[in-house]
């Protein structure tokens, strides 16, 4: 999935631009027609290379050719806000499309005392609504969260990682927003984690189903944006650490040595070296890579002091990271039912896991479980 700034939801804010200028001022002012020549140009990129262009509203959500838009929340809420305003749910730029066409559409539509012209009153502009089948159909169909091309390519590079070379961090960024566009309108996104089928690709599995599990709970307590997606990023690279760890000690079938449990948890410092040599990367991924043992009451690893608390997202991981450890076989114990791991939650609440964030999980939990 393309990221970068020639992605077709980068015409949101040309759009919402573009419709303010024609609301402070006349469809002919320069301010305006400047608007209309860049919102134009962001078109025809798209419309170079396709028939159509579609931006719409589809539960208080943007959507760019009925994909959600991630990471760009003023500009979405405004762009609701706008479109609601004139009862559009939904705008189709067909090829086309000219630069004098889109300023009268823009100016009888948005303009103050505007007409509010219908659909069959432009040429290459089309109004209407977008139904749930055009999203279900437009839904990606995954079986298990591993299904996604981007989870491939984060495995892949994950099992390639040169601790001596900067890694590409658009991979991480591609699985993080797959993960919200792909279960943004699933009810139960809990359905599709992974189950680890060798040893071999345990980390990478789990560190992809904590991503989604920490996710879900970011949701559940109402992040959104921006903000999920870090969370998502500092999931992701929580573990990144494992990577320098042997896999002899890391797929041991016999209890651990107390030298190989101590190689085990240098794992954290290990991973936040490696990402502080990395360009771009977010500070809450660093943190949670060093935080995400330690425990809400200061226990745990690395110990840095007995007053030290975790950030409110490594927190958060922890809770993720635990449940879908116990929900997976490993070399030394088979894994727990459903009931055996809420136990263990609700047990470690308030010493080793944030009570209020447990309590919320096992709400998510429960809540998907009905769906």
């Amino acid at each position: 999935m393309n990221t970068s700034l020639d992605r077709k939801d980068h015409i949101l804010p040309d759009l919402l631009g573009a419709i303010n200028s024609i609301r402070l001022y006349s469809h002919n002012h320069p301010q305006a027609r400047s608007s209309v020549v860049q919102l134009m140009d962001r078109i025809n990129q798209v419309l170079g290379a396709e028939d159509r262009l579609i931006v719409g509203v589809f539960n208080e959500n943007m959507l760019v050719d009925q994909k959600p838009v991630v990471g760009n929340g003023r500009v979405s809420e405004a762009m609701v806000r706008v479109l609601r305003e004139v009862n559009i749910d939904q705008i189709v730029f067909l090829k086309g499309l000219e630069a004098e066409e889109l300023s009268a559409f823009l100016s009888d539509t948005f303009g103050t005392g505007g007409d509010n012209l219908g659909p069959s009153d432009y040429a290459h502009i089309l109004l209407g609504r977008i139904s749930e089948e055009e999203i279900a159909d437009n839904h990606k169909k995954v079986d298990s969260i591993v299904d996604l091309d981007s989870s491939q390519d984060f495995i892949w590079m994950l099992q390639n990682l040169d601790f001596q070379k900067s890694f590409n961090f658009n991979t991480v960024k591609n699985l993080s927003v797959d993960l919200v566009d792909t279960f943004r309108y699933s009810a139960s996104p809990l359905k599709y984690l992974a189950e680890v089928k060798s040893e071999d690709e345990y980390t990478y599995v789990h560190t992809i189903n904590v991503a989604l599990l920490a996710m879900s709970l970011a949701k559940h307590i109402g992040i959104a944006g921006s903000e999920l997606l870090d969370i998502i990023y500092a999931a992701l690279m929580h573990d990144v650490g494992k990577m320098l760890v042997s896999k002899k000690i890391l797929n041991k079938t016999g209890p651990l040595t107390p030298d190989e449990f101590e190689i085990i948890k240098s794992h954290t410092l290990k991973g936040v070296m490696y990402l502080c040599n990395q360009k771009g990367i977010p500070r809450i991924s660093i943190l949670a890579a060093l935080e995400h043992h330690i425990k809400y009451n200061g226990g745990g690893y690395p110990n840095i002091t007995d007053t030290w608390k975790p950030h409110f997202v490594s927190q958060m991981i922890s809770i993720a990271d635990i449940y879908d450890a116990l929900r997976s076989n490993r070399p030394y114990r088979t894994r727990l039912d459903h009931d055996q791991i809420l136990g263990i939650l609700r047990h470690d609440a308030g010493t080793g896991l944030n009570p209020k964030l447990v309590e919320s999980f096992i709400e998510m939990l429960s809540h998907q479980e009905m769906e």
